[in-house]
């Protein structure tokens, strides 16, 4: 058995958990859905005493938002949390259609948990999904896989040793954590970088459009819909062999892909560049902490590659490589994060009402995709009982137009991108644009790549 103090009543709310918080409220943001098959069924009731133990590990977990009356927000530790960590079953005759169903129950930031574990059984046969959710306001993609493997952890332990606990995690959930080894040479660098991107930030972009009204009518009664594509081990040794043979990386592949499909998805307005926004995990340059703590520590690149992607896969594949290495030299995600620093500082009604007022101004132009590569995960670490799940999807939260994300994990030798939406951008439209990603992608039988060396074409 393991003794563990107990969780703290209140955390103070970090600068990206406000941010995110803020799009909650506005029904851009909510739960980062992870769904995972096993080829075996749970044992309900320790899953959810699983969850209720990572709830205790993981403090901020547990609480709910709170805005501090002229101040800063903190999260406070809610007072229903053995509810909170049940884990439902739903004995399911047509799996999809129920994923489906649950799926699209709505984030509400004022009640809902910062996480939700529901298992759908299917009724002939012996395997389980595990639907895992947990609050954007509260993780980032990352963060959300570590919950994930806590859990399974700690499923796998309390089979062992029904009494065993962790202490509650103390370590820093600062969202600029990143930030403390860096000189005030880095620092200032940094700013120099995104001084001169402010141009190409500016300037008009390919995507999608909608107006205040249209906007704010449609948050109030969302429509979501999700829509999936797998692709299996023949597939991925495909694109692992191009990767390979063209010197590009497995994300510059997928981002290719992907502007490919966008550019037929949406073709306009005339004579914009073409962009996509890719959330980036700052971990890598944060101090590393032995047990690091659910949080958000994630940046943005905004990928531009001009006017058009180019005759062929390649030429876009060319253009995307150019871009990402760009930002490579640059620090990959630190773009925009020097620019926003002073905002941690200001109280949080004040930046509602200021992020509000700039993203409900900004739907009279064009808003670009955004593609989040949730990144390359082994199922070994979400094995249950020794038992790893044999398959993994993420999906954000469907949010009202313009918003258009993509959602890109691969566990083991197998991937899914995961597209989630409102149903007025067109479900018709949504599917063909990932059936152009697939043709995109090597290994297709609609592919026509060449493999040429694209490392060497950018020297």
């Amino acid at each position: 058995m393991t003794e563990a103090a107990n969780p703290p009543e209140t955390l103070p709310a970090e600068f990206q958990d406000e941010l995110v918080q803020v799009f909650c409220d506005l029904g851009v943001n909510g739960y980062i859905s992870l769904l995972f098959d096993y080829p075996q069924q749970f044992d309900a009731a320790r899953l959810g005493l699983a969850v209720r133990r990572v709830l205790d590990a993981e403090p901020v977990l547990g609480c709910r938002f709170e805005a501090e009356e002229g101040g800063k927000a903190r999260w406070r530790r809610r007072d229903d949390i053995d509810t909170v960590a049940l884990c439902p079953v739903v004995v399911s005759a047509n799996l999809e259609e129920d994923t489906a169903v649950l799926l699209a129950e709505l984030y509400d930031p004022r009640y809902s948990p910062n996480v939700r574990a529901v298992l759908i059984r299917q009724r002939e046969g012996a395997a389980d999904r595990l639907l895992l959710q947990v609050s954007h306001a509260a993780a980032d993609g990352t963060a959300s896989l570590d919950f994930a493997a806590a859990v399974a952890g700690m499923y796998t332990r309390l089979g062992q040793d029904p009494d065993y606990r962790l202490p509650p995690n103390n370590a820093s959930r600062d969202s600029f954590l990143w930030l403390r080894s860096f000189s005030v040479r880095q620092r200032l660098r940094l700013l120099w970088e995104d001084l001169k991107d402010l141009p190409a930030a500016l300037a008009p972009k390919r995507g999608l459009v909608s107006s205040r009204a249209a906007f704010l009518a449609d948050s109030e009664n969302q429509q979501p819909e999700f829509r999936l594509l797998r692709l299996d081990e023949r597939r991925m040794a495909e694109i692992d062999r191009y990767a390979s043979e063209s010197g590009a990386t497995l994300n510059d592949i997928c981002l290719a892909a992907f502007f490919r499909a966008f550019d037929e998805y949406c073709p306009g307005p005339a004579g914009t560049s073409l962009e996509v926004v890719m959330p980036t995990n700052l971990r890598r340059y944060a101090p590393l902490q032995r047990r690091p703590a659910i949080c958000n520590m994630s940046g943005t690149t905004h990928v531009r590659i001009g006017e058009a992607v180019g005759a062929s896969f390649e030429d876009t594949l060319a253009k995307v490589c150019r871009e990402t290495r760009r930002h490579k030299r640059r620090m990959l995600g630190t773009e925009g994060q020097m620019l926003v620093r002073w905002l941690a500082w200001m109280p949080y009604a004040r930046k509602k009402d200021l992020l509000w007022k700039q993203l409900l101004r900004g739907l009279k132009n064009s808003v670009p995709p955004v593609l989040t590569q949730i990144g390359h995960t082994r199922g070994v670490r979400f094995a249950c009982d020794g038992v790893a799940p044999v398959d993994l999807a993420v999906f954000g939260t469907p949010a009202p137009s313009p918003v258009f994300l993509t959602s890109l994990v691969r566990m083991d030798d197998r991937m899914c991108i995961g597209t989630c939406f409102d149903r007025r951008i067109g479900v018709h439209g949504v599917e063909a644009f990932l059936e152009r990603m697939d043709r995109n992608l090597p290994g297709s039988p609609a592919a026509t790549h060449v493999n040429p060396p694209i490392a060497e074409e950018m020297k």
